[in-house]
């Protein structure tokens, strides 16, 4: 994989991909970030979710670049990476800001570099994968395991029953039927031919997840209306598999 600073790539600075605790030199490049507007309205009798393209606003998210450099070349590569508005790889590039501290920690002639970036205008990719409408897993009318290659590997219990909404009265509140949302967690994995195809395949996926309305989701015959708030950290394990818990609010 090449990365490059402002299309000037590692080795122009002496500099060699480092390795984070993922498979690749750098962190965050396939994490969703969270909703930083408004996402629901507790009525007292209901919890409006909103859900609209205006009311969804994503954060920004940390790009975290690792580099193995030659300790007489690091001052150099660290004012690039300070000066960097565009940050780079193989498949994708970014407009970031380098504002966060740039770590250094000296290995005998060469040191190990850890600079974090702000990607602070997020934007999802178009939609162009084509839905396969049926199948035992599915997301609207994707099928999570054709389309996606994604298999659910655990659940908490989306089924259960949310807590009533509870409302200030100055006696014991005795209704029950008015019930809140709740949340469900997913542990994922995602398979691919290679990164290329993961990365092209998580994209599509997310964009699919924030796209306007609500979600219906199916795990073989019992059926879920949710929408989805909290981002994604990705987990890439390898050329071709990753992992990632996803967070949803069940209505």
């Amino acid at each position: 994989m090449t990365y490059k600073l402002d299309n000037i790539p590692l080795s122009s600075f002496d500099a060699l991909p480092g390795r984070s605790n993922q498979a690749f030199a750098l962190e965050g490049m396939l994490d969703l970030p969270k909703r930083i507007s408004s996402a629901e309205h507790d009525w007292g009798t209901s919890i409006e979710p909103f859900v609209q393209t205006e009311d969804i606003q994503l954060d920004g998210r940390t790009l975290t670049l690792y580099a193995v450099v030659k300790s007489e070349k690091v001052n150099a590569f660290k004012s690039a990476c300070v000066a960097c508005k565009v940050l780079s790889f193989d498949y994708d590039s970014f407009n970031v800001a380098c504002r966060d501290e740039i770590e250094v920690i000296p290995v005998n002639q060469y040191d190990i570099v850890k600079a974090k970036f702000w990607q602070n205008n997020f934007m999802l990719k178009p939609i162009t994968v084509t839905p396969s409408v049926q199948g035992e897993y599915m997301l609207d009318n994707f099928n999570l395991n054709k389309d996606f290659r994604i298999v659910i590997e655990k659940s908490n219990s989306p089924a259960n029953t949310a807590k009533r909404i509870e409302v200030a009265t100055t006696e014991f509140y005795i209704r029950t039927n008015y019930r809140g949302t709740r949340e469900t967690t997913l542990n994922c994995a995602m398979l691919g031919s290679g990164f290329a195809d993961l990365y092209n395949k998580m994209n599509q996926f997310q964009a699919v997840l924030m796209q306007a309305g609500t979600r219906t989701l199916k795990i073989k015959n019992n059926v879920f209306n949710l929408y989805f708030k909290d981002g994604i950290t990705v987990n890439i394990a390898g050329e071709k598999v990753l992992s990632f818990t996803l967070k949803a609010v069940c209505l």
